[in-house]
């Protein structure tokens, strides 16, 4: 019995881990981004800047200097990027929209593969924000 509800959790985080990564992708221009479902790798914020147009070139800027970081797709709004982390060299997203209408820029960064991440999503979250802070008004 104990190992049937062990292999029923080991498929329940699989599958969650599966279809999360994948879904992280998935967006449409006026939708905010994905939250997070497993929150032990993944971080979400929200920041609210009073130029957001200005701010997400600078955030984009930011983000293209960012050492093991690379663009793979960007519009007007959005980017994601991808993240190599230092030690292992695994691949993170880091997602980016602007919404000028509501006031703030989403910001959000995941692993794509296991259930922790040893905070690196949260320190490259908080790096962001760090080198973005001139521009920022609140958290």
């Amino acid at each position: 019995m104990q190992l049937c509800k062990r292999i029923l959790f080991v498929s329940i985080v699989f599958l969650l881990l599966f279809f999360n990564s994948s879904s992280v992708l998935a967006y449409s221009e006026s939708e905010e981004l994905p939250k997070c479902v497993v929150v032990t790798h993944c971080v979400r914020v929200a920041w609210e800047f009073s130029d957001i147009e200005a701010s997400f070139k600078e955030a984009v800027e930011a983000v293209a200097n960012t050492p093991r970081t690379k663009i793979v797709e960007q519009t007007d709004s959005f980017i994601h990027a991808e993240a190599k982390t230092k030690s292992r060299r695994y691949t993170d997203d880091l997602l980016l929209k602007a919404f000028p209408e509501k006031g703030f820029i989403q910001v959000r960064s995941e692993s794509r593969v296991g259930i922790g991440d040893m905070g690196v999503n949260k320190k490259r979250v908080d790096d962001l924000a760090y080198r973005l802070s001139p521009l920022k008004i609140s958290d």
